[in-house]
């Protein structure tokens, strides 16, 4: 079962290319490894589910109320997890597509991105927002493939490059907003496990309400100098 494991997390950028998750209509090639995926979260047992989902609500609350005070911390992850799927995609589309080659290819990826997003303050507010900006405008955005994903880069220059004048507001906003939404599906999903009506009867007031109350968290609790 490990060595499965792995051997999924290893092909996930070559799943990504071929399903056409969150890239244009150019990288689809079938629905095949979307089943996979499934097949993996429907033989995870109920209870580790739980904790993997407290786990994921634990991070969103972070990002939602400490989003600006983590900033240098979510740089790095977020150049490491953009670099590792730049560098998963660039090893599966123009290499011999194997599983080694790929790991290479995101590992360094994942490499690069993480230490310029730490080491160069303006890549990595640029990074944060935009990796922010993209996953929000993709996951509201109505349309698929090819629009879906320029508006979603499109969203997520305009963010970013807003960032670099208005680092605060910017990363407070978004960070509120991805991670407050994030945080409210937790709630809502562990409200389905354990059978608590409160957490799952007005999903969208929740989310309304934690993505307020973080922005408003870090608006007062940071200051309007230099980060």
């Amino acid at each position: 079962m490990f060595s499965d494991f792995i051997t999924f997390i290893t092909d996930l950028p070559s799943q990504l290319t071929e399903t056409g998750t969150f890239l244009p209509d150019s990288f689809e090639g079938g629905a095949a490894h979307l089943d996979t995926i499934s097949h993996y979260i429907s033989e995870i047992d109920t209870t580790y589910k739980i904790i993997a989902t407290v786990i994921s609500l634990i991070i969103a609350l972070l990002g939602c109320f400490f989003g600006y005070k983590l900033s240098k911390l979510f740089m790095s992850l977020t150049g490491l997890l953009i670099g590792g799927i730049v560098g998963g995609m660039i090893g599966s589309q123009f290499f011999d597509g194997s599983s080694g080659i790929i790991a290479v290819c995101a590992l360094v990826g994942a490499a690069i991105l993480s230490i310029l997003a730490y080491r160069i303050y303006q890549a990595g507010i640029f990074l944060l927002c935009f990796g922010l900006s993209f996953m929000a405008a993709a996951s509201i955005l109505p349309f698929t493939g090819d629009i879906q994903f320029f508006l979603s880069v499109v969203a997520g220059f305009i963010v970013g490059s807003l960032a670099l004048k208005f680092i605060r507001p910017v990363i407070i906003i978004t960070s509120a907003i991805v991670c407050g939404s994030s945080a409210a599906g937790c709630l809502t999903v562990l409200g389905q496990y354990m059978d608590m009506e409160l957490l799952t009867a007005y999903p969208l007031l929740l989310t309304v309400i934690v993505i307020a109350l973080g922005a408003l968290v870090q608006f007062l609790t940071t200051s309007g100098g230099k980060h």
